[in-house]
């Protein structure tokens, strides 16, 4: 019984990562705020990374990253290995602390976002770049580059990730079981929470 509730689960991430990224390529290439767009597929897996162990985020961030490289990307292998370590960095860094307090992790999400960013944008222009045999890394200065390119993609992937993360708790208040009430005899009401 128990395979089975996984393999929904997995059918479940894996509609949602399909139908997120059918969004993110259709719907917010229009939608741009600051000439960025935000990684909804990302956002997506980072909030289940939040919940879950480090193997299974970075196994839904790896297969995550690898359906972006073959649907929408050039170079297969890029986006697969950067949602890889950002779940894996996710899940170590938040878990501990919202398994006691639902959203002590918040405060550490903003940098864990501006470094994904800065990953993503440096690793893509050294492939870029070695793509096209050489030349300069970036066109104009590095810190253009972060106040024109990084912070706005950061900030929009941020706010997207808290929406989605306010869904899931949303949700798991829903799931909730509700208490089951026993009455024993000659004694007090004893509540069950199993």
């Amino acid at each position: 019984m128990k395979w089975r509730v996984r393999i929904i689960k997995g059918a479940l991430i894996a509609a949602g990562v399909v139908l997120l990224g059918l969004i993110q390529a259709g719907f917010f290439d229009r939608l741009k705020v600051m000439n960025c767009k935000p990684e909804l597929v990302l956002c997506f897996v980072a909030v289940l990374a939040v919940r879950a162990r480090s193997l299974r985020a970075g196994l839904t961030g790896f297969l995550a990253g690898l359906y972006i490289d073959i649907v929408y990307g050039r170079y297969v292998g890029i986006y697969a290995l950067l949602y890889l370590v950002f779940c894996v960095l996710v899940s170590v860094s938040l878990r501990r602390l919202t398994d006691k307090y639902k959203w002590a992790g918040l405060p550490l999400l903003p940098p864990l976002f501006l470094l994904y960013e800065m990953a993503e944008s440096l690793l893509v222009r050294f492939v870029a770049v070695y793509v096209a045999g050489g030349g300069p890394l970036y066109h104009y200065p590095y810190a253009e580059h972060f106040r024109v390119r990084i912070l706005p993609g950061a900030a929009y992937n941020l706010a997207v990730a808290l929406v989605f993360y306010i869904i899931l708790l949303l949700a798991a208040l829903i799931r909730r079981p509700k208490p089951a009430i026993r009455y024993q005899r000659d004694k007090d009401i004893v509540i069950d929470n199993a």
